[in-house]
């Protein structure tokens, strides 16, 4: 007798053996259960998910002579006769070599017979259905909307698009999903322990990813590494039965690769290309891991369950990435994963791959902005001391000039506690001008807009600052803004103690607010900075003046303001 595959011997033969497809069995076992089965369906999905097999398990329930439930007795003749392809009642036709307009008149005429006694159903599967010429769709429609009784067809494609919209409104259709790695893996391990097979559990995950959602080719992979292996079947001799790399290798050049070891990591590679790998395959499981290295970093250990991984391989997972800033992971990410599919692409695939990972070694640690910048205004001397406003507000207004990220400091020797974050402008809120600390009042006026409500804003805009310093704040303006500022007097010194970055009552501000010449008595002109004067300041910021020494010859080419 001949040798028969994996494949075939350990097809499903029940709804309860099918792996991964739970959503299609329970319809169907139900609908078989409450006496609802349609007279069309159309299995839809990748190539070995299942698809033939729940057609034949579905003709096996309709017409299992034990009719217990929806699950087929595998014992009587019926189901014995449609297992082994002898059942007069279903006929199994390839779409591919019967096409035409004429194999689908002699289908029709075979739907006048009754089913065979024993039957209760005729039950036609045309496998492939996609491959059926127009016309022969056009003759086979008046039969699947309306087909003689007792008849039920079963269509089945990989490539649902192909089928005209007029046949899939007439059909139940069922969509079969790629199974994942784990589900492939554990039907493998199964019929391992039931053919006695010992196979280390990396080599099945290999055969499981190379499978590509298929079950049916990840048992056909095992079948062949079975034979190829003397003994048990081991990661190693998987790997190179089938062409493919070993995670031990993937881990070993991605430590390089971390290491910034350039001379290891190219001796990695060509010890990998020496076991005669398909590039197309090592880039593709090169991909594959640095997303689980990825993955381990940003979802940690529960995630890479999911993926369905060892415990040995999530603990070395996360042994690689323990230590190392989640900005420079995906980064490493993007970088192989773009490089691989350009490297695919490549008519030298091994010298792509070459320079994508010493392109991944010798990169330059990703760092934020604005911490970098902060790190400038540090080595400026600033030293940053926590504050607490007065106000609930933002705790920095934003500025004459916008930056990236940066967070600036105050400037050594100035006696102000306040950090400015890393949303606002270069130029400091609080200037140093000798011992002198003084405020920037159109940036005040873009704080009280934030945080003083309207009537404040608009009194606080008619004002013309003869002096703003903390502490200090002398100004003239219309009669009746100053009595309505001075009839707010506590509520302006807290926005001014906020905005100066001091804790609530940590110092009484002396207001001095004037009758006179306010801001709308200047023709025009604004008594906020000039954007010259505002660049000014800016060039003048310890913080910029360091950052230009990291990149000379840099300078100021605009200053924005929000008012």
């Amino acid at each position: 007798m001949s040798y028969l595959v994996l494949a075939r011997k350990y097809r499903p033969a029940g709804f309860s053996s099918v792996s991964g497809q739970e959503h299609v069995t329970r319809t169907l076992a139900n609908a078989i259960a409450r006496n609802k089965v349609v007279h069309a369906y159309l299995f839809t999905g990748p190539r070995g998910v299942g698809k033939t097999s729940v057609a034949r398990i579905l003709s096996k329930a309709l017409n299992c002579q034990a009719n217990d439930g929806a699950e087929p007795c595998q014992e009587c003749a019926t189901c014995k006769e449609i297992a082994n392809g002898t059942s007069l009642a279903v006929r199994e036709i390839d779409g591919a070599s019967h096409n035409s307009v004429d194999n689908v008149r002699d289908l029709m005429d075979s739907f006048k017979g009754l089913p065979p006694p024993g039957y209760r159903h005729k039950v036609y599967i045309i496998d492939e259905v996609h491959m059926l010429s127009i016309s022969a769709f056009n003759a086979l429609l008046k039969s699947l909307e309306e087909p003689p009784p007792n008849t039920v067809f079963i269509l089945a494609t990989t490539e649902v698009h192909k089928i005209p919209e007029t046949v899939l409104s007439r059909c139940q259709r069922h969509d079969f999903r790629a199974l994942s790695v784990a589900v492939i893996e554990a039907r493998l391990g199964e019929v391992c322990r039931q053919e006695k097979i010992k196979a280390e559990p990396e080599a099945l995950t290999m055969i499981a990813r190379l499978a590509d959602g298929s079950m049916r080719d990840a048992q056909t992979l095992l079948d062949r590494v079975q034979t190829f292996c003397a003994g048990a079947i081991t990661a190693a001799e998987t790997s190179q039965a089938l062409g493919s790399v070993e995670r031990a290798a993937l881990s070993t050049l991605a430590g390089h690769i971390l290491k910034r070891d350039v001379a290891q990591v190219l001796a990695a590679v060509a010890e990998v290309f020496s076991t005669g790998i398909d590039p197309a395959t090592l880039l593709k499981e090169f991909s594959h891991f640095w997303r689980e290295v990825f993955i381990a970093k940003l979802g940690g250990e529960s995630r890479l369950k999911i993926l369905g991984l060892g415990d040995e391989s999530i603990v070395d997972l996360v042994r690689l990435v323990a230590g190392l800033d989640a900005i420079d992971i995906q980064d490493l990410w993007d970088l192989a994963r773009e490089g691989a599919d350009r490297c695919i692409r490549s008519a030298n695939p091994r010298y792509g791959f070459e320079a994508l990972v010493v392109r991944m070694a010798t990169r330059q640690s990703m760092c934020d902005i604005g911490e970098f910048l902060g790190q400038v205004g540090t080595k400026a001397g600033a030293a940053p001391v926590s504050s607490s406003p007065a106000v609930k507000a933002k705790p920095v207004p934003q500025l004459a000039a916008q930056t990236a990220r940066p967070q600036l400091k105050a400037p050594a020797g100035s006696d102000s506690t306040r950090v400015v974050s890393s949303s606002v402008a270069a130029a400091a809120v609080v200037q140093s001008v000798g011992s002198q600390r003084a405020l920037v009042w159109d940036s005040f006026v873009s704080f009280v807009g934030e945080n003083g409500g309207r009537i404040m804003l608009e009194n606080i805009k008619r004002m013309k600052p003869a002096r703003f310093e903390v502490g200090v704040l002398e100004a003239t303006g219309p009669e009746f803004t100053v009595s309505s500022l001075m009839r707010e007097k506590d509520k302006l010194s807290e926005l001014l103690a906020a905005f100066a970055g001091e804790a609530k009552g940590a110092m009484q501000w002396k207001l001095n607010l004037q009758k006179g010449a306010g801001a709308d008595d200047l023709g025009g002109q604004s008594v906020v900075q000039t954007q010259a004067q505002k660049a000014e300041a800016l060039e003048s910021h310890p913080a910029l003046q360091s950052l230009q020494k990291v990149f000379p010859g840099s300078k100021v080419e605009q200053v924005r303001s929000k008012n």
